[in-house]
Order: C-alpha cells, then structure tokens, then sequence
C-alpha cells in the first residue's frame, strides 16, 4: 500500500476508536478491509506512537484527553521523537517540491531544538551530533574519526573546534586545527566523535563563516544571477530546497538570483545542465565554468 494511505488509514482509525462507544476488532477489520490481525498490528502501533487504547469487553477506544491536562506549549512543541516520526512520514509520502519544504520547515519551527537532522533516525549519527552539540556549548576540542573527505579521496582524524550546525544538521562548521582554517564537514561522513580533552583554543579565528544552498562555505557572498530551464529549475528545487525563495517563475523557465561562498557547489549543477542553464552573472562564474570544462577536455584526450 502506498504509504500516503496507510496514514490516513491510521487517522480514520484514530477517529473511529475516539468515538464513546469505540469499536469491535470485528468492526474495524470489516470497516477497513483487512484482517483482524492487521488491525491488532494497527493497535500494537498507536500504543507505540503513546495512545491510551483501552478495551471493555470486546470493545477498544482510545481515552480522550481532558484540555486541562494539556498546557499550549505542549499543543505547538514536538519532541525530538514525535518530530522525527512525523518528518519520515513528510518525506516518505508522495509530497515533493515546495510543499513538502514548507511542512518541513514548520515541523522544525516548533521542534523543541533549533535545527533537526536528515539523518537522525540513524544511530551513530545522532550519536555524534549529540557529542558535538555539547562540545558547541561547552567550547571543547573534538576529534572527528575516519573522516572521509571528497575532495581528497582520504580518510583521516581531524582535530576541531566545532562551531555550528547547518541545513538541519548536515553539515558542520568548525575549526580545524591543523590547518588552522575553518572548514565543513559533512555529518555522515564521521565515523565517531572523541573528546580530545581540550577547551576552544582559537576562538578568535573562528570568524564569521557561513554555507550557501549548495554545501559551500565563506565568508563573502558573490551574488549569482542564472536563467534556468523548467527542468533545470525543478532539479535545482529538488537537490538544494535552500534555494526556492532565490527562484522566480518567468514566461519560459525560472530565474536564480541568489548568492553563493563558492562557485565549487553551484558549478557543479550548471555542469550538469550545461544546455538548461545560463549564467547571467557573474563573470566569475562563467570563467570558473570554462576552466573546468577546458581542464577536463584535456584530460580526456590524453
């Protein structure tokens, strides 16, 4: 079943065990068109999720809760569990594009933390982003573990300041000591987070950096113009859902004017999309474009 509907199956069974009388198994399987086994399933589930599902005689219900018992912050405020489970039930669904980013971006709105990963629902990635939003608020030295690092097609330990969180928790922003530069890193790229047993040595290098819609960090935004393709402009939406406030219909595509730290990260989508692009702005860009393309001709015809 598709998984849209068995949500709503579960609502309606919500509704229907909420009434003053509940309902039978027998009812409910009838009802729905399943098994009594699924719907025994269905119960095991919602006691799960926290429902108070009773049963008298043969009959379930699921108790209603008097207002009293609930403050208003309890009724706008999601824990870190509810939020997770409601946002793999966003992102599973059907839902796509901008309506999917905005149901998201309330789901964090009224999270009980100020940001919530992609990635939460696996263990170790929790397990290090816990580690290192302390060591934020703590102002500690960590190591990152087997960091395997893209650009250089190595894995290696890394000695940082960790500063910030972006995008939800994708990536991080610190201080790495050994090249006393501030850098990203990827938070599923960590393979564990130790305690290097140190405060923040060099806070004041830490500066103001910052990360673009595309993964890339710095300090001074370049503005960019692009005139994108429809297809362009769905693909840009779909793979990098910062940029949908930067994106403007016009009569045959879309227009980003937006701004980036680096042209690493939007060159590569242009890239991709060599004849659904144009660069408007800026020259730079442009110029970063040819050069790659130049520079991967020549290492093709070798």
């Amino acid at each position: 079943m598709v998984d849209h509907r068995k949500i709503y199956r579960v609502f309606n069974l919500i509704s229907r065990l909420r009434s003053p009388f509940g309902a039978t198994k027998t009812a409910l399987a009838r009802d729905f068109d399943v098994s009594e086994r699924t719907i025994e399933r269905y119960l095991v589930l919602l006691q799960d999720l926290g429902f108070d599902v009773t049963k008298r005689a043969n009959r379930f219900r699921i108790e209603c809760v008097g207002k009293h018992q609930v403050t208003p912050e309890d009724l706008i405020v999601f824990s870190l569990e509810e939020a997770a489970a409601i946002k793999d039930a966003i992102t599973n669904s059907p839902l796509r594009g901008p309506l999917q980013k905005s149901l998201l971006t309330k789901l964090y709105a009224l999270t009980d933390i100020d940001e919530i990963s992609d990635t939460l629902y696996r263990q170790n990635i929790s397990k290090n982003i816990s580690s290192i939003r302390r060591a934020i608020k703590s102002k500690e030295q960590l190591i990152l573990k087997s960091y395997h690092s893209v650009s250089s097609s190595k894995t290696s330990d890394r000695l940082i300041e960790p500063i910030k969180f972006f995008s939800y928790y994708t990536y991080l922003l610190a201080f790495e000591v050994n090249s006393q530069m501030v850098k990203q890193f990827k938070i599923d790229r960590i393979e564990g987070v130790h305690a290097a047993g140190y405060r923040w040595q060099f806070e004041e290098k830490h500066g103001q950096s910052r990360i673009d819609a595309f993964g890339m960090s710095g300090t001074e935004p370049k503005p960019v113009n692009l005139k994108l393709s429809m297809r362009a402009h769905h693909l840009m939406e779909e793979e990098f859902p910062d940029t949908v406030n930067d994106i403007h219909i016009v009569d045959d595509g879309a227009i980003y004017d937006g701004a980036v730290y680096s042209f690493e990260g939007i060159g590569r989508f242009i890239m991709g999309l060599l004849d659904e692009v144009v660069v408007v702005k800026p020259e730079g860009l442009k110029v970063y474009i040819d050069e790659r393309i130049t520079k991967w001709h020549e290492q093709t015809s070798k």
